[in-house]
């Protein structure tokens, strides 16, 4: 069955709703992805398909943290805080900063912190898309937003010619672990202001999202010329998406989870713990005896704490 996430190597150019467009297209699946990653962008985008819409909600985040390859281009400044947006500052002459001054610049963006995002984002505000309000010339006031970057790095520093005579421009090649909801556009526009000289995104590639990497993608050709994709390695079946303990059930029970009702002690015919140990999950996971995911089930204290625990169902994905 078509249920699961396919793991797509977006192009450049294209947008995120473009893949799941195509994906719609060549395959006729409902579909829609796992997290926007710009136009200018490329890499690992997670498009969930079939009934797995039904559990992209209940990913915990820390299973959604990036992996990025990132340059920066330094000494110039754009209201995008990319390479498609328009100049709003121009550093006079070549960029002299030292690499332990970007070393120590780059130690500033480690741990957790409040970013603002760009406002040429998709974040909606009073029901419309920043980047729409932006355009009509609106100004807009985005939040700051809590963030963690786990680690930073400089994998390479050097310079191109500069056109028209002009001094050389120099480029930073970083790569970035983070969580999600962290615009690296913003990471690239304020290490510029850190450093004085300004700079901007030119070039972002996605490498990990979770566990799913860009070495497991599929790619948009591949899409385009309808190859299937359930028996590689892109795809992830609806039943091993989410992290949580499987909960395998009596053939009995079944029917009492498809009516969404509670579950008793009973019910349970066998727990799998998730991989590395259950700890203080909410959500269960509830499977048929043959293995499929029939429902996402949580605990409910019975009332004045006597008596057995209750599973009680969160989302029934019949």
């Amino acid at each position: 069955m078509t249920d699961g996430c396919l793991v797509v190597n977006k192009a450049s150019g294209l947008t995120s709703h473009d893949v799941v467009d195509e994906v719609r297209r060549a395959y006729g699946l409902k579909a829609g992805h796992g997290g926007t990653l710009d136009p200018l962008a490329q890499g690992v985008l997670l498009i969930f398909v079939g009934k797995a819409l039904k559990i992209l909600q209940f990913i915990p985040p820390d299973h959604l943290d990036k992996t990025y390859l990132m340059r920066v281009t330094l000494g110039r400044t754009t209201d995008t805080f990319d390479s498609t947006g328009r100049t709003v500052a121009e550093h006079p002459g070549p960029v002299t900063v030292s690499r332990d001054e970007i070393l120590a610049a780059l130690r500033r963006f480690v741990g957790t912190y409040e970013q603002t995002p760009p406002v040429f984002s998709a974040i909606k505000v009073k029901g419309k898309r920043a980047y729409a309000l932006a355009r009509a010339g609106e100004t807009v006031e985005l939040s700051a937003r809590k963030i963690h970057v786990t680690s930073i790095r400089l994998v390479r520093d050097f310079q191109t010619p500069g056109a028209d005579g002009r001094p050389p421009v120099r480029h930073l090649v970083l790569r970035i672990h983070c969580s999600r909801g962290t615009y690296v556009r913003s990471v690239a526009h304020d290490l510029g202001g850190f450093l004085g000289c300004g700079g901007h995104l030119s070039y972002l590639l996605r490498e990990r999202v979770g566990s799913w990497s860009l070495q497991d993608s599929f790619p948009i050709w591949r899409i385009r010329e309808r190859q299937p994709f359930t028996e590689t390695r892109s795809f992830v079946p609806f039943a091993h998406i989410l992290p949580f303990s499987r909960l395998t059930i009596a053939e009995k029970a079944c029917k009492k989870v498809a009516s969404g009702v509670p579950l008793e002690p009973g019910d349970i015919a066998r727990l799998d713990p998730a991989p590395g140990g259950p700890g203080e999950e909410t959500i269960l996971q509830v499977c048929s005896p043959s293995g499929e995911l029939l429902a996402l089930y949580g605990k409910s204290e019975p009332k004045g704490g006597k008596g057995p625990l209750r599973l009680v169902p969160v989302r029934v994905l019949g």
